[in-house]
């Protein structure tokens, strides 16, 4: 629906790049790391969205319902599989938010799995502006 050019412009003025960490004691470093991007918008807005997605092989997935404080729809991007290549397609230019730049050294560190050891984690504490 949307072409190449418009989808990148679209994902650096609407997208919202999440990084949650949240305590696991399962995990090897206490802490679990969850990334995704997400949409917000009118149905038929995130709907071509996703149709564009899908034509660059990155999946996304369509909620009519966000949650229940919030009741609008909503489209995430999850998997580091996506999300690297939701990275490749994003231009290296300034986004509305200001969150690509680190997003980007986020997916790095989960990438080559840096985010199960403390090293890891701390820079992504850093990152996320805690520590």
């Amino acid at each position: 629906m949307y072409s190449k050019p418009q989808l990148e412009g679209i994902i650096l003025a609407k997208s919202i790049p999440e990084l949650t960490i949240y305590k696991n004691p399962k995990k090897q470093v206490g802490y679990e790391v969850r990334i995704r991007v997400v949409f917000r918008g009118n149905e038929d807005f995130l709907l071509g969205i996703q149709r564009s997605l899908n034509q660059q092989q990155i999946h996304s997935k369509y909620k009519e319902i966000e949650s229940k404080t919030r009741n609008a729809p909503v489209l995430r991007i999850t998997g580091i599989e996506n999300l690297m290549l939701l990275t490749d397609l994003t231009p290296k230019l300034p986004d509305s938010k200001n969150k690509w730049h680190n997003f980007r050294d986020v997916i790095d560190i989960m990438w080559t799995g840096l985010h199960t050891t403390q090293e890891g984690l701390d820079r992504l504490l850093k990152l996320k502006g805690v520590i």
